[in-house]
């Protein structure tokens, strides 16, 4: 079931670790450690280009994003406010005792790295057929995480530019974001990106 599916039938999309440290602001670890304490309620999250892994829900992105102002001692009550909600029905304020939260802003703040992460998945697709079902800019044969991989390496904006005109600056951009979000498994650490010294008019 895709998140579009999902979205029709009223179920609150899930989201992987990455992604949902990515929309919270939050790091990996305290991600994780937030799902090893049952601090947030995991979901099995299976996707056709991923393996199944587990996930949280959106609106616990708001729930891990707010909770690093307040003392531990108020974090399970405050979950029972976000625990299985969809995100359209948070309340944007919420009163816990004597203490006020205006959640307005930290919805926003979600939303909006929520829509990034659609754009990401927009522009970049998988295709068995290409590359062997590794991510590749829309439309084209070259692989999000080569560009990021030369972008580590020291490659400029100008070269890459040079070296792939159909892309824009704003796609070096993803590609390094979508590296970060979406790691390459399986192999070690760069021996997916060829050479970045590979003559120009190949395929990344």
């Amino acid at each position: 079931m895709n998140e579009a599916t999902e979205r029709r039938m009223g179920t609150e999309p899930a989201l992987t670790v990455n992604e949902t440290a990515f929309a919270a602001g939050v790091s990996v670890k305290s991600v994780n450690q937030a799902i090893d304490r049952e601090h947030v309620e995991p979901r099995d999250l299976r996707r056709a280009t991923e393996r199944a892994r587990r996930g949280v829900g959106e609106s616990d992105a708001v729930y891990l994003s707010v909770r690093q102002v307040l003392a531990p001692e108020v974090w399970p009550e405050l979950y029972r406010w976000f625990r299985g909600k969809p995100l359209a029905e948070l309340p944007r304020q919420l009163r816990m005792g004597s203490l006020v939260l205006d959640l307005e802003f930290a919805i926003g703040e979600v939303e909006n790295r929520l829509r990034e992460l659609e754009r990401m998945r927009e522009r970049v697709e998988v295709n068995s057929e290409v590359h062997g079902g590794a991510p590749v800019f829309r439309g084209t044969r070259t692989r999000v995480h080569a560009i990021a991989r030369k972008l580590e390496l020291g490659s400029t904006v100008q070269e890459l530019r040079e070296d792939f005109p159909h892309l824009g600056e704003e796609d070096l951009d993803l590609a390094a974001r979508y590296a970060r979000l979406y790691p390459l498994r399986g192999r070690p650490r760069g021996t997916s990106a060829p050479d970045p010294r590979k003559p120009r008019g190949h395929d990344a």
